[in-house]
């Protein structure tokens, strides 16, 4: 890995693990991977990605303010119970640094090895944006009729495509602009829906993380309300209205009407990607 880092959660403050005073080495001991399961007769069951623990041996070279510096903002993050953020090239992953020992002291080097505990078994990077354009963008999605009717047209269902690059069913954010009454799109099998009015200005969106689900409305002036009441759920996962229903791999084809979408797919990982 080019980059490594550290992220506080309760200051925000980050902590730079690859030099020039605080090194990481090869961070071999984030390296590894580990599926939880339970066998049975030529099977597995059970089978998750769950929290583990692992080792990371710290370097301070000249720098005995920064071992203190670190100590108080990995602590910090255990006291508070909020978990800071491994960053490995933007693939990141929660994590608590639960214990230090010392390795050697010299007077110009520190080394300690630090107990980390790993939350989600997997490292999340967020994949490009997709956009999704609202018809006030697009001209001419309808059809220009040399003359009025006494009725209007429905606005033209459009298709284009959501990619997923990975090869399994990921996560994603997803951005629904107003103004946009019980809006819904449909790809991959399933539909996307929402029982509310999102206004003109607002915006509701919707992260699908496992364990840190939500759906929020923003507001214009930037206030926010929890919606998370207002996603259809149907019958649930693969029920085929399910609001957090995981991106499939590759290619959906998308249908929606009139407003806009941004839709990020977060890439999910055993460990860090080598090859960055």
């Amino acid at each position: 890995m080019r980059s490594l880092s550290y992220i506080c959660a309760s200051t925000g403050e980050t902590i730079p693990l690859e030099g020039p005073d605080i090194w990481a080495q090869t961070a071999e001991g984030l390296r590894g991977r580990e599926w939880s399961y339970t066998l049975g007769y030529r099977s597995l069951t059970g089978v998750s990605r769950t929290a583990r623990e692992a080792e990371l041996d710290l370097t301070y070279v000249r720098c005995p303010e920064k071992v203190d510096w670190t100590r108080r903002l990995f602590d910090a993050d255990v006291a508070a119970g909020t978990p800071g953020v491994f960053d490995a090239d933007g693939w990141t992953t929660r994590a608590y640094v639960v214990k230090a020992e010392p390795a050697s002291i010299t007077p110009n080097i520190i080394r300690q090895k630090l107990s980390i505990v790993l939350l989600d078994g997997i490292w999340r990077k967020p994949g490009d944006v997709q956009h999704f354009w609202s018809d006030t963008l697009q001209p001419g999605l309808d059809l220009d009729y040399p003359h009025d009717y006494p009725h209007d047209y429905m606005p033209t269902t459009r298709n284009a495509v959501v990619s997923n690059p990975m090869p399994t069913a990921m996560p994603f954010k997803m951005v629904i602009y107003g103004p946009a009454s019980n809006p819904q799109l449909t790809f991959g099998g399933n539909r996307y829906a929402f029982d509310m009015e999102i206004p003109s200005g607002s915006f509701v969106t919707v992260t699908s993380i496992a364990g840190r689900r939500t759906i929020v409305m923003t507001a214009e002036n930037g206030d926010t309300t929890n919606v998370f009441d207002k996603g259809r759920r149907g019958t649930g996962l693969n029920g085929g209205e399910y609001i957090f229903q995981p991106i499939p791999p590759g290619d959906n084809a998308v249908q929606w009407q009139g407003f806009g979408i941004d839709l990020t797919v977060y890439m999910e990982e055993s460990e860090p990607v080598w090859s960055n």
